[in-house]
């Protein structure tokens, strides 16, 4: 999935919540982020995901322009 995110052209947003994608697939995914130009909104509501990669996918919306809206809900992601 993140590699075809990072070639699309066409999806705007994607909803991937309950999946449970934990470190791999939040590291995976914030790559994929800092390539895509289309992807506007992201539901990453309830995935296992941590500290170490909420900052991952922070740094990667840092280089994303086009993101406007990131759902971490019910993650384990502290305040820091």
């Amino acid at each position: 999935l993140a590699e075809a995110l990072k070639e699309n052209e066409t999806l705007t947003s994607l909803g991937l919540q309950s999946n449970y994608i934990g470190d791999e697939g939040s590291k995976a995914l914030a790559e994929a982020l800092k390539e895509n130009e289309t992807l506007t909104s992201l539901n990453l509501w309830n995935n296992c995901i941590g500290d170490e990669d909420g900052k991952a996918l922070a740094e990667a919306l840092k280089e994303n322009k086009h993101h406007t809206s990131l759902n971490l809900n019910r993650n384990n992601i502290g305040v820091e």
